[in-house]
This record gives structure tokens, sequence and C-alpha cells, in this order.
């Protein structure tokens, strides 16, 4: 029997904690720093490992969404990195992937705009990457939410809520 990826993080985890931590030297601060923080990624990845896929497919549709209908307009730079991020939202490989690359790809429309996109598009651009940045960022502190580190919990959604997993 192959072990499933959850008995392989559970049994990092159980190593960590029971033979590396204990055999670290109490005076080496960062080392048992560190051993602690493999120790709560591994708990993370425990939680969200399985939902990844469906996470960044969510990430990647609110995306999509906002960039759609969009219609640049500007000089040598906007058409560029317009051509750039037309070519990013091409079909094909994984939602991560798809994803990470239309990012780098708006970002970079952002900055061209912001040198020479006209002034309609630039505040359409704006707008909508604003609008999106604020749901991503609440998806994120969601998506981080059992590292304990976020200053208002109550705010956050599930990893179920806030992925497409509520809505097949």
């Amino acid at each position: 029997m192959t072990p499933d990826i959850d008995l392989r993080i559970a049994s990092m985890v159980r190593a960590m904690e029971d033979v590396v931590r204990p055999a670290i030297d109490p005076l080496n601060s960062l080392a048992a720093e560190q051993a602690a923080l493999i120790v709560g990624h591994l708990r993370l990845l425990a939680i969200q490992w399985n939902k990844a896929e469906s996470y960044a497919r969510t990430c990647l549709a609110d995306l999509e969404a906002t960039l759609e209908g969009l219609a640049p307009s500007g000089g040598p730079a906007t058409r560029a990195a317009a051509a750039d991020l037309a070519e990013a939202r091409a079909p094909g490989g994984g939602a991560e992937a798809r994803y990470k690359a239309m990012m780098r790809a708006t970002d970079s429309l952002v900055r061209a705009a912001a040198r020479d996109g006209e002034p309609g598009f630039r505040e359409a651009l704006h707008r909508g990457v604003l609008a999106f940045s604020t749901r991503q960022s609440l998806r994120d502190r969601s998506w981080f939410a059992a590292s304990g580190f976020d200053l208002n919990p109550a705010e956050l959604h599930s990893i179920a809520d806030l992925t497409m997993e509520t809505a097949r």
C-alpha cells in the first residue's frame, strides 16, 4: 500500500515533534523557531493540499471575469502588455500556473497603462484591479486562516466557502 499524502504529512509532523524538536539545543532559539515553522507549514499543507486546485480555479475565474470586457487602449507599452496578457489568457496548463501568469501580465498591463494608457482605459483597469484585489485579499487571508495570524478572523470564510467546491 502506498501511503497517501495525508499520512505522509502526518508522519512528517510526528517526526518533527517527536524526534527533531526534542533534539534541538534549547539555547538554539533560531533552530527551535524554524522547526516550529516547519510543523506549522506542514499542518497548513495538510488542510490545503487537496483544495489547492479548486482555490486556484476560483482565483483564476475571478481574475478572468475582472479582465473580461476591458478594451486596452494606449501607446506602445500598453499595447505590448495587452498582447502579453492575451497570451497569458490562452487556455492550457493548470489553473495555478495560468493564474500566476495572468497576474504577472495584469501587473505589467497596469504599469504600462500608467505610462501610456488612454485615461478611460486606465481608469477602468484600475477600478477593476482594485476591486479584484480586495476580493483576492479576503480569499488569501481566509486561505491562511489556520495559521492564526489574522487580526480579524471573524471576517474570514472557510476554505470550502471561498473555493469553487461549493459551486459543484
